[in-house]
């Protein structure tokens, strides 16, 4: 892959998003603000990227513009997935060009050449050599100097004073995909964090969590560090206290790190670590998370779980991203200097439980700080946020699946592979037996029962049939078998054709109070309390979900039912201050207690993401058409599975 910044990245992702369709250049010069020589070059590289692509082809024609087509439907999801997770990686923790020339220049060994600088951040010569300006301020600080020859520049000075740089300019979260990776105890993060915890607790060593998480991530880039072979050296250290507890705790914590990492660790490593215990020194203030944002990123999360009973406050990396999110973002909102987004619809719209959860995060900023937070920035914190459920759900959701057939070992090996690629993130267990070896002990040692023929455990209603070489209807019932349902038809179930409406003439608020009032006469919610509580969320911030959908919801559950109300709008209205204008309203309400709540989301997802959902309704704006368009639109996104 080529090092692509982030306007290339942004319009591959915007053909993906309108794949088969023709977009010009200047379309782009003018959407990025730079010149259509400029779109024209960037177009030429991002061919060249795509040109090993096997699910897309690039395409570009004179008086045209470019577009990809879609090759193989299967592999694409994941192809856009691959450009989605680069672009917001690179948006939400380089913290602008000076951070990116600052970390380009802090990794080098020798000298860099003016020119490898410049391709790699995308810039002229002119605007580097001002960027270098701004550049050697900020290494003044910190008792570096930059270092410059007519066409070569390097940074000088201690390898304490370079990690102090990169702490406190928070250029350590440039690495954040890594380190909240998911890759649960495998992860560099939690082998880091159990050696921390392990040993603390050997030697009685009593920490809080602000000073766990900036200890986590101390060594996070020491180790980075010494694996790129930047050492401190005994001449950094100007050490005369008395370190022999700390250095005790330290040599341990090395040792351990590595054994686990392979890595050999110099004592004057293992001392400057012990210096950082100790907690003085000429080193200034090295805490990334001060416990003050530790303390207001755990109160963000006490209310989401008060409001939606999702407790993610003991997620120790979801924490330690928010933190180190949380802390420039403050200064942006003190200073209106909040970032654009131009993915935000897409987040919205991919991830809508997750933005949810990013306004209420972003109400609580709002309270404490008294300035709004935009919808921009609260996708930054949709993605850490939807990244926290999922690894929750799978924690909590994955299955232990049995499959009865008669077939040989040898002849499953097919359907196990299938099963396996299918739904790996979502099995816990996967065995087969044949249909005499089942019994009813079997009955409590398995969730989920498959049989690749109709006999007495197919008729008694036990298990779901499933093709011995299953297609994508087999798919979509066993993913809907895992997600808790048990057809298509379960999920329909939630859209009341009595909760269902064409609205003429009507503003938001009227259509508000029609939905909410029907829906508490149906349901027989206490007067009041579901359309009082959809209008607190509706203060929070839009139900906006973009396509001409919106999403109301109440601020908190007020039933036991699980229901969406609609209404069709064949005059848009006009939904927000932004003037969104909307065609189509879902007003969502999941119950109390719902355990698939996060899976509802996601299929209601299918929804916000089809643009051509709440167009085709309005050619026939029935409640028999709604049904028909919803399941087309959830069947049509397994297809891409």
């Amino acid at each position: 892959m080529l090092n692509l910044n982030l306007r290339k990245l942004e319009i591959i992702l915007e053909l993906c998003e309108n794949a088969e369709s023709w977009v010009t250049a200047s379309h782009f010069a003018k959407k990025q603000q730079v010149s259509l020589r400029t779109i024209q070059n960037d177009i030429k590289e991002i061919k060249n990227e795509l040109t090993a692509a096997s699910c897309v082809e690039f395409q570009a024609a004179p008086r045209k513009g470019c577009r990809i087509t879609i090759t193989d439907d299967a592999a694409f999801p994941a192809f856009k997935d691959f450009y989605y997770k680069q672009f917001t990686s690179s948006s939400m923790y380089q913290n602008g060009r000076i951070n990116q020339i600052l970390l380009l220049l802090l990794e080098q060994h020798r000298a860099m050449s003016l020119y490898d600088l410049e391709s790699q951040i995308y810039v002229s010569r002119s605007t580097l050599l001002n960027d270098l300006k701004y550049v050697s301020e900020i290494l003044e600080k910190y008792g570096l100097e930059l270092l410059r020859s007519s066409n070569k520049v390097m940074i000088d000075g201690s390898e304490v004073s370079k990690r102090l740089c990169i702490l406190d300019q928070n250029l350590v979260i440039t690495n954040a995909t890594e380190i909240f990776s998911g890759n649960n105890d495998n992860s560099t993060m939690d082998r880091i964090k159990n050696i921390l915890v392990e040993t603390f607790v050997s030697f009685k060593h009593p920490v809080t969590e602000a000073t766990l998480n900036n200890t986590i991530v101390q060594i996070y880039v020491a180790l980075h560090r010494m694996q790129s072979c930047f050492f401190i050296t005994p001449t950094d250290l100007k050490i005369t206290e008395n370190l022999a507890p700390e250095c005790e705790i330290a040599t341990e914590v090395y040792q351990r790190i590595s054994e686990v990492f392979f890595i050999r660790i110099p004592e004057a490593e293992i001392d400057y670590f012990a210096l950082y215990m100790k907690g003085q020194g000429d080193f200034g203030n090295t805490d990334v998370i001060s416990t003050e944002v530790d303390h207001l990123v755990l109160e963000a999360l006490k209310e989401i779980n008060e409001a939606h009973d999702i407790d993610l406050t003991n997620n120790l990396k979801l924490r330690i991203a928010l933190a180190l999110h949380t802390a420039p973002l403050i200064v942006r909102i003190k200073y209106d200097m909040q970032l654009k987004n131009h993915l935000v619809d897409y987040i919205r719209q991919a991830f809508p439980q997750g933005f949810d959860l990013g306004i209420y995060f972003a109400a609580y900023l709002q309270k404490i700080f008294h300035k709004r937070v935009s919808d921009e920035e609260i996708a930054f914190i949709a993605i850490h946020l939807y990244s926290a459920l999922v690894q929750k759900q799978k924690e909590d959701g994955t299955k232990r699946i049995l499959v009865i057939s008669s077939m040989r070992q040898s002849e499953n090996i097919l359907l196990r592979q299938t099963l396996l690629n299918w739904l790996s993130d979502d099995i816990a267990e996967l065995a087969f037996i044949s249909p005499t070896e089942m019994s009813e002990s079997q009955l409590d040692l398995y969730d989920i029962f498959l049989t690749t023929e109709k006999g007495a455990s197919y008729d008694m209603g036990l298990a779901f049939y499933i093709n011995a070489f299953p297609n994508q209807q087999d798919y979509l019932n066993l993913k809907l078998a895992v997600d808790g349902f048990k057809n298509i038809d379960d999920i329909v179930s939630i859209f009341y054709k009595d909760l269902f409406f064409v609205s003429h003439g009507e503003n938001r608020e009227a259509i508000l109070s029609r939905l909410c009032q029907s829906a508490t006469a149906h349901f027989h919610i206490e007067d009041g309390d579901l359309q009082n509580a959809v209008l607190q969320r509706e203060q929070l911030g839009s139900t906006f979900f973009g396509n001409g959908i919106a999403a109301p919801h109440p601020i908190s559950a007020v039933s036991p039912d699980s229901f969406v109300a609609v209404a069709v709008l064949p005059q848009p209205v006009e939904w927000d201050k932004d003037k969104n204008m909307v065609k189509l309203v879902l007003m969502i309400c999941i119950g109390k207690n719902n355990t698939k709540a996060f899976h509802l989301w996601n299929y209601l997802s299918t929804v916000f993401a089809n643009r051509y959902f709440a167009e085709q309704l309005m050619v026939n704006p029935s409640y028999q058409n709604f049904v028909r368009l919803l399941k087309g639109t959830i069947v049509e996104n397994s297809k891409t599975k």
